[in-house]
């Protein structure tokens, strides 16, 4: 697992040399007329905030709205976030005065679900010697799509 907080604070240069990497699960480093290859199968994990300055939305503080947004989001490359698969919007939490909530799903019927759906993966799955769909490749995708 490979963890960036306040991702557009790293150079595009430094985000967009992860994108292979994050699609060949592997890392070759090139140094004086040879090559080394090693595994890199890890998952990312990135976290930001909305705005350089972290108070887009708020009108009680400034920011260059809405452009200091957009200037932040733009520092990284489509590449990247193409390789993203998860996006969560959090929202500010008052350090005051928080909301606790007691509502919510237990965290052994989250794991049922993910027993039931690792389950069904590993069935479809075993004729290709792999065992979750973020191992499947494009070809074999398509396989097990639907077509509309």
């Amino acid at each position: 697992m490979l963890f960036l907080d306040k991702l557009p604070e790293f150079s595009r240069l430094v985000l967009d040399s992860l994108c292979q990497p994050l699609k060949d699960r592997k890392v070759i480093i090139l140094r004086a007329k040879a090559y080394i290859t090693y595994p890199a199968h890890f998952q990312l994990i990135a976290a930001m905030n909305p705005c350089r300055c972290d108070y887009l939305g708020e009108a009680s503080r400034s920011c260059k709205k809405p452009r200091c947004g957009t200037d932040y989001m733009n520092k990284i490359s489509g590449p990247l976030l193409d390789r993203i698969d998860i996006c969560i919007k959090v929202l500010t939490v008052n350090v005051l005065f928080p909301k606790i909530h007691s509502e919510g799903e237990s965290t052994s019927s989250i794991r049922e679900r993910v027993i039931a759906a690792r389950k069904i993966q590993a069935e479809r799955y075993s004729e290709l010697s792999i065992s979750c769909n973020s191992d499947v490749s494009g070809e074999a995708l398509n396989k097990f799509t639907k077509p509309d």
